[in-house]
């Protein structure tokens, strides 16, 4: 069974705000991007959290925003299950994170860190104790400053905690498409937006 959508794909969101006189650094545009992100977040929170099937195919084109405010989520050719027991680790890890105490603490770090392994992260030999942490923080918090072993934020600086990945397990992969999504829509809108601030709750459940 199919449903018609009234609305227009997130790719075009901008051109539609344009078009209805709507300015992007007006506090109308500041409140619908919040909205988008909250939306996206717990729509996203739920299906790997809690049921652990989830849209594995998430880009502006399939993501629309509907004349109503709210949000619709189209074409699941391709849609991906999260075993429990990495969904648990996952909440362990969303968890450990809201929790830290701050982003250099180092008992804090040791605990990320470990979670991130035992979901299955690897990196290169030479990467530094902080990196499984850091890992953890980048895909998962972009409301943080500087990330722990002088790794940087951006994505394609030759210093990203991405760069050092040796191996990173095909169950999260998608996973972290959903995380990027959203974390690349909170840097486009300039709006701090934690995951797993967002996301603790419903791993708490």
């Amino acid at each position: 069974v199919m449903d018609y959508l009234e609305g227009v794909p997130l790719s075009r969101a901008a051109e539609e705000m344009a078009r209805k006189g709507i300015s992007p650094d007006s506090p109308e545009a500041q409140l619908f991007g919040r909205k988008l992100l909250r939306s996206l977040t717990d729509v996203f929170g739920r299906c790997i959290l809690e049921t652990g099937f989830f849209h594995a195919d998430p880009h502006p084109g399939n993501i629309f925003v509907l004349d109503d405010g709210r949000i619709g989520l189209i074409d699941f050719g391709q849609v991906k299950q999260i075993g429990g027991r990495a969904r648990e680790t996952l909440s362990k890890v969303m968890l450990a994170l809201d929790e830290r105490e701050s982003d250099v603490n180092p008992a804090d770090l040791e605990k990320i860190g470990n979670l991130a392994l035992e979901l299955g992260v690897e990196l290169a030999d030479d990467a530094p104790a902080e990196g499984p942490a850091a890992v953890a923080m980048w895909l998962f918090d972009g409301s943080v400053e500087t990330l722990p072993g002088g790794y940087d934020k951006g994505e394609l600086s030759p210093n990203s905690p991405v760069k050092a990945l040796k191996s990173f397990p095909q169950d999260l992969v998608l996973v972290g498409r959903s995380s990027i999504l959203i974390k690349g829509l909170s840097n486009r809108l300039q709006i701090p937006w934690s995951l797993s601030k967002e996301w603790a709750p419903t791993a708490r459940r």
